[in-house]
């Protein structure tokens, strides 16, 4: 979350307008969704731990060059995607490895753990990120990214073999996707996934700009309080709840709930879009509440899909959720950045108002999903 959490400062320093602070914020993810089918193939050909690890290398040299080398925004934006391919091998790898040791409800609930790991993770990324830019410059900020990727390693030491059976070794090149496709239960997770990533990491990119947008309409009536920090905060508040949602899935059902979560955001970013310029103490609060009810539903989700998995199906499920899912990680954000522009610029309330409306449109996705009824097969 290195390039949000700059993204007003950067925006400034490399002159950049809405659309190129949207292409910097999502190339991240369209970096990690061109190599998965590549580092899934892999990981399906060889041990996992070994892709992980040179995928942590990628990621932490991507980082480490922005912060040596990067002066502007295409440099920059060469190297966020070559720190997103990185961090392929990392997420979506170390998920497999997780499901591969683990079996029934303890796969299942690890999974929620998983995506709360990543949100603590991110949720540091935004407070370090502020700490660092004011202490030491913005270079500071993806020195201590890269640094993250490399103590990522010794874990790997303490992870064993997968359990017998749960790990299927093939020889292809690329997952077999057509097995992912037969299966309309993991189709169901993986449309449901994209339209959650569309609208986490849109918001993820832009909540420091709106703030920012909002303490000026408020003439900084902010109480001190840091955008980064915010951002921050709003993570850290989904955390728990993303693991009580994830569990209430599994004693009532992912759909219903994951359906009743997607419907709750689409009324809260209509809320956000409509008060864009309201007062500093309800948007945050507001901010806080999509927080949880954007990303809440993550754990369920990534449970389903494993739970609609089997040994021979698990590397392609994961791989398409995952290419699917930060595709439109990556489109969300750009999308934002081309309606403010198209809208009238990051001055206009106007502009945030239809910038949260399409925001909206990924929980609009992941509820219509839940609600999908496949035919059943002949």
């Amino acid at each position: 979350m290195a390039i949000p959490a700059l993204s007003v400062d950067l925006a400034v320093l490399w002159e950049l307008d809405a659309s190129q602070i949207g292409w910097l914020g999502g190339i991240y993810f369209a970096g990690y969704a061109l190599a998965l089918p590549f580092l899934t193939g892999a990981a399906n050909r060889a041990d996992g731990r070994v892709v992980y690890l040179v995928a942590a290398l990628i990621s932490a040299t991507a980082s480490f060059s922005v912060a040596l080398f990067a002066d502007g925004f295409w440099l920059a934006l060469v190297l966020r995607f070559a720190a997103g391919i990185g961090f392929a091998g990392l997420h979506i790898i170390g998920m497999k490895m997780l499901a591969d040791r683990l079996t029934g409800a303890a796969q299942l609930r690890a999974s929620a753990f998983y995506t709360a790991a990543f949100a603590v993770g991110s949720g540091c990324s935004f407070l370090v990120a502020g700490l660092l830019s004011k202490l030491f410059g913005w270079e500071a900020v993806f020195v201590s990214a890269g640094i993250g990727s490399l103590l990522s390693l010794p874990a790997l030491l303490l992870i064993g073999p997968p359990l017998p059976g749960n790990e299927i070794r093939s020889n292809r090149m690329f997952p077999d996707f057509l097995s992912a496709f037969r299966e309309a239960e993991i189709i169901r997770y993986v449309i449901a996934y994209a339209g959650n990533l569309w609208e986490v990491f849109a918001i993820r990119v832009w909540f420091v700009p709106f703030l920012v947008f909002n303490l000026a309409a408020n003439e900084g009536s902010g109480l001190g309080l840091d955008p980064t920090t915010a951002v921050g905060l709003s993570v850290f508040v989904a955390v728990p709840l993303n693991l009580v949602i994830a569990e209430l899935g599994v004693r009532w059902g992912r759909k219903p709930v994951i359906f009743a979560v997607s419907l709750a955001s689409v009324v809260v970013c209509g809320i956000l879009g409509w008060q864009a310029s309201g007062l500093f103490m309800l948007v945050l609060t507001l901010l806080l509440v999509h927080g949880v009810t954007s990303y809440g539903d993550v754990g369920a989700i990534a449970g389903g899909v494993v739970a609609a998995t089997t040994g021979d199906t698990r590397a392609a499920a994961l791989a398409l959720f995952g290419v699917i899912g930060f595709t439109f990680g990556f489109l969300g954000p750009l999308a934002v950045g081309l309606t403010i522009d198209l809208a009238g610029g990051r001055d206009e309330p106007t502009a945030w108002f239809w910038a949260f409306m399409v925001m909206a449109l990924g929980s609009v996705v992941s509820a219509s999903a839940m609600a999908w009824k496949p035919k059943p097969h002949a």
